[in-house]
C-alpha cells in the first residue's frame, strides 16, 4: 500500500449504519452462532439505551477498526479491546485506545478494565503499552440445581437482611472489613472507593434488597452475602461473599455459600454462578465443597485512570 495514497485516520462515535459492522468487527473472533447472539442483542437494548461508547475508526467511508467501552456504574468501564481489519496497520488499534481512555477520563470514570482470554499476545501488550496491568486471573463457577441443598441448611449463623436505606454505612465499613487480608484481587485495595464498588454491585443483574444480606454470629456481623438475579440466563449470581479477618477458618464461607444455594433454589432459578480470584485457594476449596465447578476463566488488565 503506497503511504501516499492512504486516507487519514477519523474516529467518532459509530453511527447508526455502521453499529453492527463496529460489533460484528469487536466479535469477530467468537463462533458464528454466539457472533450473532452477541450483535443481536446489543443491537436490540440499542433501542432504548444506543452503546453510547461504541467508537468506530474510519478512512474516507470505509470502517477500518472498532472498539467499545461499555460505561458502568460505580465510575468503572469495561473495554473491549479495539481490532482492526486485515492489512490496517497496528498503529490503528493504538489510536483507538488512546481516544477511549481519554474520552473515558474525561467523562470521570475512575477505572478501567479488560477480561482478555489469554494472558499474552498482542492484545496483551496493546493494553500495557497503554498503562494497562494484570492484577489477576479469574476463575467462572457455576453449581446447577441438582448441587443445591434440599432443605434449609443448618448452621449457627444467623441472616439479617440488608435495608437500603438503614444499613448503607453499615454494609459499607462492613465490607471494608472483609476487604482486609482478602485474598480476591487485592491489587484493587485502596483503589476504589467503598460506595462506588457498592453502587456496581448494585448495578449487576436485577437488584432486589432482599437478596442483600448480613451474615450474623453471636450478635455480631461476620460477613455478607450479595445475589442478585439474571432472569435471562433463569439463574442467581453470586456477587460477593466475605467474611471478616476475625471469623476466617471456621467453615463460614461453606455455610454462607450453601445458604446462597438454597436461596436459588427457592427462588426456582436452576444455577448459580460466580467469579473467584483464581489466586483465593481458600475460598476455591469451599466453593468447590458446595458443588461449584468451573466453567471459564479471563486474565484481568485495569489501567487507573
Amino acid at each position: 500500500m503506497d503511504p501516499t495514497t492512504v486516507k487519514p485516520l477519523r474516529i467518532r462515535l459509530a453511527s447508526l449504519d455502521d453499529q453492527a459492522a463496529a460489533l460484528a468487527m469487536l466479535f469477530a473472533h467468537l463462533l458464528p452462532s454466539e457472533k450473532d447472539k452477541q450483535i443481536e442483542r446489543v443491537l436490540a437494548g440499542a433501542v432504548e439505551s444506543p452503546p453510547r461508547e461504541l467508537w468506530v475508526g474510519y478512512r474516507g467511508e470505509e470502517v477500518v477498526g472498532a472498539i467499545w467501552a461499555q460505561i458502568q456504574p460505580g465510575r468503572t468501564a469495561l473495554i473491549l479491546p479495539p481490532r482492526v481489519i486485515e492489512h490496517e496497520p497496528p498503529e490503528t488499534a493504538s489510536e483507538l485506545l488512546a481516544h477511549v481512555t481519554s474520552d473515558l477520563a474525561r467523562q470521570g470514570v475512575d477505572l478501567a478494565q479488560s477480561l482478555l482470554e489469554a494472558d499474552h499476545g498482542p492484545e496483551v501488550r496493546l493494553l500495557e503499552h497503554h498503562g494497562f496491568r494484570r492484577i489477576s486471573n479469574l476463575l467462572y463457577l457455576v453449581s446447577l440445581q441438582a448441587s443445591f441443598p434440599t432443605s434449609l441448611p443448618k448452621c449457627s449463623l444467623d441472616f439479617e437482611l440488608f435495608r437500603p436505606e438503614a444499613d448503607a454505612q453499615r454494609l459499607a465499613e462492613l465490607v471494608e472489613r472483609i476487604y482486609a487480608g482478602s485474598l480476591d484481587c487485592p491489587e484493587l485495595d485502596d483503589v476504589r472507593k467503598i460506595d462506588d464498588v457498592l453502587e456496581g454491585y448494585r448495578a449487576t443483574g436485577v437488584f432486589d434488597a432482599s437478596r442483600w444480606m448480613f451474615a450474623r454470629h453471636a450478635g455480631r456481623d461476620i460477613g455478607c452475602l450479595l445475589l442478585t438475579d439474571h432472569p435471562q440466563n433463569n439463574g442467581w449470581e453470586l456477587i460477593y461473599l466475605g467474611v471478616v479477618p476475625e471469623a476466617r477458618g471456621q467453615g463460614w464461607g461453606v455455610a454462607i455459600a450453601r445458604h446462597a444455594q438454597w436461596l436459588t433454589r427457592q427462588a426456582g432459578r436452576q444455577r448459580l454462578v460466580l467469579a473467584v480470584d483464581a489466586n483465593n485457594e481458600p475460598a476455591i476449596a469451599a466453593y468447590a465443597a458446595c458443588g461449584f465447578v468451573a466453567w471459564d476463566h479471563r486474565s484481568v488488565f485495569l489501567r487507573v485512570l
